[in-house]
């Protein structure tokens, strides 16, 4: 059990550092919004970790993506705005 947890939580930290960091730092995303994410990410992780005791990923990463979809967006448009 110990093994198998271990295993999922690599797999989160490796998600969370590359859709963290390599997708949002490559919209540009303020800090706060990038907070926003990982605060989201980890609500959820560890939601999923005390109700079912074990990090389900097919629960956990759908939400943090979308999340990050619409602020990078979100982002873009604004840098558009900015831009004109």
């Amino acid at each position: 059990m110990q093994n198998k947890l271990l295993i999922q939580f690599v797999v989160l930290s490796l998600y969370t550092f590359f859709t963290g960091f390599c997708f949002c730092d490559g919209f540009k995303l303020h800090i706060a919004r990038k907070l926003i994410w990982f605060i989201f990410f980890l609500f959820i992780s560890l939601n999923v970790l005390k109700s079912r005791g074990e990090f389900d990923l097919a629960l956990i990463l759908p939400a943090p993506l979308i999340l990050a979809i619409l602020l990078c967006v979100f982002e873009k448009r604004r840098q558009a705005r900015k831009g004109k």
